[in-house]
């Protein structure tokens, strides 16, 4: 029996594309990572463990891992249980990228109904509980804005002159997007007919997207703002969003 290769070469190469398809998902689920962020419960060599949301999770530091102490000024650099860090982890729980914070306060951190109303001047002298004119990160996390996963990368990114602190001139465009305090400029009225492009009197999901500044939880927001599950946002609607986040 002969076979026309004409015809069977289409099927080969279907054949041929799906086993490549399969193993390049397979090397992209090998190497998928995640993100754990929260307070070191342990250190044992290489291996650290962290409270990452409410649970224990161990890692090993890769031999060449990049590890940034955010920062720790005077302060030994050094791991060590009480801690907060950030910590890039592949498939194989191995960490290649660390970032290293002292202690900070573990409860949320809400603004104070003064705070809402204070300039970026009056902040940054609030939380400059040493009176030296800087904030370290330890300042900035007890008094402006705290987030294990987020703030050690967003605090790096603001202090341009890499001093470890950030000064008056870093700290200003740093507030612009910090959530509370960019909200905290406007009225709800006033961010509603600001986001309203089609001026119809409410927010449909783009325009709250433009009120948001980002997709980053757009439904679990649309969910929590949309009371009356219209599918728009009415100024009533995006009061309350805005209440629930600066109280």
């Amino acid at each position: 029996m002969q076979f026309n290769s004409m015809k069977l070469n289409p099927l080969f190469i279907l054949i041929a594309f799906c086993l490549n398809f399969a193993s390049s998902d397979s090397i992209a689920q090998e190497t998928k990572g995640e993100t754990l962020s929260g307070v070191v419960e342990s250190v044992d060599g290489k291996k650290i463990t962290v409270n990452h949301r409410r649970k224990s999770r161990t890692f090993t530091l890769h031999d060449k891992a990049k590890i940034n102490y955010v920062s720790f000024l005077k302060a030994k650099e050094e791991i060590k249980p009480g801690f907060f860090i950030r910590a890039g982890v592949d498939s194989n729980g191995k960490c290649n990228q660390l970032w290293v914070t002292l202690p900070i306060p573990q409860e949320n951190l809400k603004p104070s109904a003064k705070m809402l109303t204070m300039t970026p001047a009056e902040l940054h002298k609030m939380a400059d509980s040493n009176g030296d004119s800087e904030l370290s990160y330890v300042e900035y996390a007890t008094a402006i804005y705290r987030s294990p996963k987020h703030g050690p990368v967003g605090f790096g990114k603001a202090d341009k002159d890499r001093s470890g602190t950030l000064n008056l001139k870093e700290f200003g465009p740093k507030l612009e997007g910090i959530k509370w305090y960019r909200i905290s400029r406007k009225t709800p009225a006033q961010w509603h007919a600001q986001s309203d492009a089609n001026s119809d009197g409410v927010l449909s999901k783009q325009e709250f997207v433009t009120f948001l500044g980002s997709t980053a939880h757009l439904d679990a927001f649309l969910k929590r703002t949309d009371k009356d599950r219209s599918g728009d946002i009415s100024v009533e609607e995006l009061a309350g969003f805005i209440d629930s986040i600066l109280r």
